[in-house]
């Protein structure tokens, strides 16, 4: 019986603490798509109407960073490393699916 509710309690905390993992990762994500979209609408919609195009797939994470730098002497020159890294992993989450995974 003691080992019972000994393994029910290690059960329990183990559960709890997936579920504020799993909180806190989605909380991060979220996040991370409000800047990536608010970065995007601020810098590269005024050229690009979507780079949601299925018919240009494959990009890397890797890609995606080169065509950031690239685009940085089109009016991205404000961007940090981190605005460009927000990018990046905006772009990449928002064509998850169609993209290649390496990078």
């Amino acid at each position: 019986m003691k080992r019972f509710l000994v393994t029910m309690f290690m059960v329990i905390v183990l559960a709890s603490i997936s579920v504020a993992a799993f909180s806190a990762d989605s909380k991060a994500k979220a996040k991370m798509l409000e800047e990536g979209y608010a970065l995007n609408s601020k810098y590269c919609t005024s050229c690009h109407d979507s780079v949601a195009d299925p018919e240009k797939s494959g990009m890397t994470r890797d890609t995606w960073f080169l065509v950031i730098n690239i685009m940085h002497k089109y009016g991205m020159e404000g961007l940090s490393e981190d605005d460009k890294a927000t990018l990046v992993d905006y772009f990449y989450t928002i064509r998850k699916g169609i993209e290649k995974s390496a990078g």
